[in-house]
């Protein structure tokens, strides 16, 4: 049986889940610089910090676009992908340990957002 193509509002989704895992990446990054203050306003000097705040109001307008067709019953439960994009980004990119347990939870999650990403199919299909 053919694939169908992705909906503009699965895309949008998507973009949404990826752009805020990425922000969460860059901000990460870009909070390193500066000072060892409570209020790290040195780090808003960072090109990471700056790139991370983009994403994330990119990340925001594609959210808002996938709502307007996607029940965020859905949405939200598909956004759970962050859970999971965000350990894997650390430890790819930041070089941060994950433990045993944690890549449990990760499974765990992976498992809950193929089961809602299996709703949004259903759902899909009928519109």
């Amino acid at each position: 049986m053919p694939s169908r193509p992705l909906s503009a509002s699965t895309l949008q989704l998507i973009v949404s889940i990826v752009l805020f895992a990425a922000s969460q990446l860059l901000l990460k990054r870009g909070a390193g610089a500066g000072s060892d203050d409570v209020f790290n306003f040195a780090a808003l000097l960072s090109p990471w910090v700056w790139a991370g705040i983009i994403a994330e109001v990119a990340s925001l307008v594609a959210w808002l676009g996938a709502l307007r067709t996607v029940p965020l019953s859905i949405a939200y439960n598909l956004s759970g992908a962050t859970h999971v994009l965000i350990p894997l980004g650390c430890w790819a990119w930041l070089g941060e340990s994950i433990s045993p347990l944690r890549w449990l939870g990760i499974a765990l999650v992976v498992a809950g957002v193929v089961l809602s990403a299996q709703a949004a199919a259903a759902v899909e299909e009928k519109l």
